[in-house]
């Protein structure tokens, strides 16, 4: 299934409506079971953009915990839907029976936060020393790979930098959490070390972004928009340098060190 469609819509210029083709994101349901020698059950369905459904789905896996270390595993595609094989039972689904990971929210519908928010305090993280013209320059490079959004305006997109600035993977998607989950999954899928990269992201930086992080090991995050205040407190608590309104040659950092300059 393709991620971007036109659709004919009427446009209004200057008092006048015209009939005209415009490129829309594609918002479409995937629903993931999971199968183990013994059986057969759903995990979760998710809204998402089609495309890179198999790093969204190991990204997914890598931020929910489902999996052991020691776990294996293989993903079947077949839109809308998707089955992760195990080899044995060594997975636990945290919360049954849930349509969640919608576009809007990553981690809405969980029963139980506590083993998510105790994430944050187990991480030992590298930290890494940006360059403030790496830092402000960032975004930039981000939107300039940003293909969908240039075609839409509507889709949301994560890139992994690393500590230079070089961008490794970027992911577009219409949900924020979503494009995590796909850039996170293809670092793994491409074995790709996270501890000394940086996370860059086109809006804001809500809290489920920033546990994703943690999971990941990864010690920056840098946002177009603004942090939320429980996603400052849990940077602050797993050791992530948290960056907001990066954009027009400016920062804010919610966490630098006032030793620092």
């Amino acid at each position: 299934m393709a991620s971007i469609e036109e659709r004919a819509i009427h446009r209004l210029n200057d008092g006048n409506w015209s009939l005209e083709k415009d490129c829309i994101a594609v918002e479409s349901v995937l629903s993931i079971d999971i199968k183990s020698p013994t059986k057969l059950e759903r995990w979760v369905s998710i809204l998402r953009t089609p495309g890179n459904d198999e790093a969204l789905i190991r990204g997914l896996i890598h931020s929910e915990g489902v999996m052991t270390d020691n776990s294996e595993f293989q993903i079947v595609l077949n839109e809308p839907s998707a089955t992760i094989l195990m080899a044995d039972e060594s997975y636990q689904i945290a919360t049954r029976g849930r349509i969640s990971n919608g576009s809007a929210c990553g981690i809405c519908g969980r029963q139980d936060f506590s083993d998510l928010l105790n994430l944050a305090h187990q991480c030992e993280l590298e930290q890494l020393n940006i360059d403030d013209e790496i830092i402000v320059n960032l975004p930039n490079s981000m939107k300039d790979s940003q293909v969908a959004f240039s075609s839409t305006g509507g889709i949301h997109a994560a890139a992994l930098f690393t500590s230079e600035g070089e961008m490794l993977l970027l992911m577009e998607d219409i949900g924020r959490h979503n494009a995590v989950d796909k850039v996170i999954g293809q670092a793994i899928i491409s074995d790709i070390e996270m501890h000394n990269c940086i996370l860059c992201l086109s809006g804001r930086i809500g809290s489920e972004l920033v546990l994703k992080a943690a999971a990941a090991k990864i010690a920056v995050i840098i946002a177009v928009g603004a942090a939320s205040s429980m996603a400052i407190d849990l940077a602050r608590d797993a050791g992530i340098a948290l960056y907001g309104f990066t954009r027009d040659e400016s920062s804010v950092s919610y966490n630098r060190p006032i030793a620092q300059g």
